[in-house]
């Protein structure tokens, strides 16, 4: 079995393809290339790259040129190497090679769909996508409410089983109290950061406050208006840390009490999962999520951490939440979704497996 996988970014900004690649390594008979468009110009080594750069932030039609452009390299090499099947990651590629894969792949490839975008507007062709696909991989059933309804969708969460099984093997008999540094509840906002009136408004609520201290850690383009709108105000108990390894992360994260997650309402946050919600889990840290998303559904669900609608009485709730916080239904309610996501990657990887083998 060959297979082929398409790409519509840099392989080291698309952790996700790391879920399929370690699946297919263990399987014999299986061979696979990696088709992408190197956006960043990292020169990462693949079998077909696509070496053209661009910017995340150009306008939408300069996007659209830009993939269809892709769509036709990956037409030629897809060709020429005559894969068996292919594993298509995002709707920027699908929608672009929509006729394509409909055509000549029909039944034989799977959509994995990560985020909202080209398939929104052009919604007949990504529909046709999906009618032609074997398999519809989604990373959050969030994005249900936004596709076709149906029943057959795979759910494949963007996180690495390995420290799932980890985090499930680490059980707490025993009581614990939630961290405080240096006395203080410290609220993390950790990873690309991006979202400033959400931001800025937890800082507001927070600012100066003896009880309180936050940090920032990453970097984002919001990041230096949010420094200029602490440092006017002359908030003493923030800090932005800036960038930071992948490997100081687990640290990092272990010195907090809460993670911030509170996103702006859009179609686009309100439906995906990030990466902060799962190191909550993977970490035993409540968090700070948006009401009516599904990351704030997942909260409420199971009473871990706190949904806001806006920061109005922000401190009091996180206070509230620290002085009542009881740890036995918390790791009772953790293990509970963390068995969830279990059993929804045993299925998503029963089938890559037959998708690979038959």
């Amino acid at each position: 079995m060959k297979i082929g996988l398409l790409l519509p970014l840099n392989i080291s900004i698309a952790p996700y393809l790391k879920i399929y690649t370690k699946l297919l390594d263990q399987m014999e008979n299986v061979k696979y290339d990696i088709l992408y468009p190197d956006k960043k110009g990292f020169k990462e080594p693949a079998k077909y790259v696509f070496d053209v750069r661009t910017e995340d932030r150009v306008g939408n039609l300069n996007k659209m040129i830009y993939y269809y452009r892709f769509s036709r390299f990956l037409k030629k090499a897809i060709k020429k190497e005559k894969y068996d099947k292919l594993i298509v990651f995002g709707q920027q590629v699908a929608v672009f090679l929509c006729d394509f894969l409909s055509k000549e792949y029909k039944g034989r490839f799977i959509m994995d769909y990560r985020d909202l975008g080209l398939d929104q507007r052009f919604k007949s062709a990504f529909k046709k996508i999906l009618d032609s696909c074997e398999h519809i991989v989604i990373s959050s059933p969030g994005f249900k409410k936004y596709l076709p309804e149906r029943d057959d969708y795979v759910l494949s969460h963007n996180f690495d089983i390995d420290i799932l099984k980890q985090a499930l093997c680490d059980r707490r008999d025993e009581p614990y109290q939630l961290t405080r540094q240096n006395g203080k509840i410290t609220v993390l906002t950790i990873g690309s950061i991006r979202d400033y009136a959400q931001n800025s408004a937890v800082i507001e609520s927070l600012g100066n406050n003896e009880k309180f201290h936050l940090v920032f850690a990453g970097q984002g383009y919001a990041v230096s208006d949010l420094e200029k709108f602490a440092s006017d105000r002359h908030f003493s108990n923030i800090v932005f840390t800036g960038f930071y390894k992948k490997s100081e992360e687990p640290d990092i994260i272990k010195n907090s009490t809460y993670l911030n997650i509170f996103y702006p309402r859009k179609a686009t946050h309100e439906t995906a999962i990030s990466n902060r919600f799962y190191n909550s889990l993977f970490f035993r840290k409540p968090m700070i999520t948006t009401t009516g998303t599904i990351q704030g559904d997942l909260t409420e669900k199971y009473g871990l951490g706190i949904t806001i609608a806006d920061t109005s009485n922000l401190k009091e709730k996180l206070q509230q939440y620290f002085d009542s916080f009881d740890s036995v239904a918390f790791e009772q309610q953790r293990n509970h979704l963390l068995n969830e996501f279990k059993n929804d990657y045993d299925f998503f990887e029963k089938t890559i497996k037959d998708f690979a083998t038959c």
